[in-house]
C-alpha cells in the first residue's frame, strides 16, 4: 500500500538538506507510538525493515548552503506491503499529529490512500527517492562497504539479488523465475548524509523487464538498499 502524508507549516521552517535521518526517525517513533512490538523488530539491525519513502516535496522552499526554508504545505509519499506497518503508521500519525523533522515543527494535515497500479512485466520506473546500492571490496587486506553507481554492472546484479531476498522474505518461497533486466535512461549521482557518513546513490528513470512479482517487490519495498532511510522510491511513468 502507498499513503501521503501531508504537512501544514504554520510559519517558514529550516530542515537541512539532509533530512532522510530525521523523516526516518519520526516514522520510527510513530510506529513505535502505535505498536511497540513491531518498532522493537524494525529496530533490529541488518534485517529487511519491507518500507520506504520519498523525498519531501514542498511547494514553497529556497536552498541556502546545506538547509532549506518551506512554507506552508510539503508532504512525502509512503509505501510498505506490509499491513501492521502501514496501519501502525497511519496511527501513530493520527494520535500525534504535531510532529518535528530536525528543529522544524508541522501538523499533519492529511493522510491519502494513493491508487497502486498493476505492475506488469515491462515497467518504466522514474526514482522519487535514489536509489543506493552496495558491493563489499576487499582493500588492503580489509573488506570495505564500497558504494555503486549505474555505470558498474554489478549495481543492477545486486538490485536484482536485493529483489530476491525481499521476495523470499516476505513469501516464504523462491520467485517463480529470476528473469530480470534493468536499463538506465536517465541518471543523476547524489550524496546524501545519514548521521556522520554520506552515501553515495543515483536518481534514475530506468526501464525494467522481467518477473512482476520482482518488479512489485520493488515498487512496494523499494528498490536497492537503505530502503528504510529514504532510498529506492519509484513511481511507474
Amino acid at each position: 500500500m502507498r499513503l501521503r502524508f501531508s504537512f501544514i507549516a504554520e510559519k517558514p521552517q529550516i530542515i537541512p538538506i539532509n533530512y532522510n535521518y530525521h523523516l526516518a526517525s519520526l516514522i520510527y517513533r510513530r510506529i513505535e507510538a502505535a505498536d511497540s512490538d513491531l518498532s522493537l523488530s524494525l529496530h533490529k539491525p541488518y534485517v529487511i525493515k519491507f518500507f520506504t519513502f520519498s523525498k519531501l516535496m514542498a511547494r514553497k522552499k529556497v536552498l541556502f548552503g546545506d538547509q532549506m526554508k518551506v512554507d506552508g504545505r510539503l508532504y512525502f509519499d509512503f509505501s510498505s506491503p506490509k499491513k501492521d506497518i502501514i496501519v501502525a503508521l497511519v496511527n501513530g500519525m493520527l494520535e500525534k499529529p504535531n510532529v518535528k523533522i530536525a528543529n522544524a515543527n508541522f501538523i499533519l494535515g492529511e493522510v491519502k490512500v494513493l491508487r497502486e497500479p498493476e505492475i506488469r512485466s515491462k515497467e518504466t520506473f522514474s526514482t522519487l527517492s535514489p536509489i543506493s546500492v552496495t558491493t563489499v571490496k576487499n582493500e588492503n587486506g580489509h573488506k570495505k562497504i564500497v558504494d555503486l553507481y549505474p555505470k558498474e554492472p554489478k549495481f543492477y546484479d545486486n538490485i536484482k539479488k536485493n529483489l530476491i531476498k525481499k521476495y523470499v522474505l516476505l513469501y516464504g518461497r523462491e520467485p517463480k523465475n529470476d528473469d530480470l533486466e534493468i536499463k538506465a535512461k536517465k541518471t543523476k549521482p547524489k550524496r546524501i548524509k545519514i548521521k556522520n557518513t554520506f552515501h553515495r546513490c543515483s536518481e534514475m528513470v530506468f526501464e525494467a523487464n522481467g518477473n512482476k512479482e520482482l518488479l512489485k517487490i520493488g515498487y512496494q519495498a523499494g528498490f536497492g538498499e537503505r530502503n528504510s532511510m529514504g532510498f529506492g522510491m519509484v513511481k511507474i511513468i
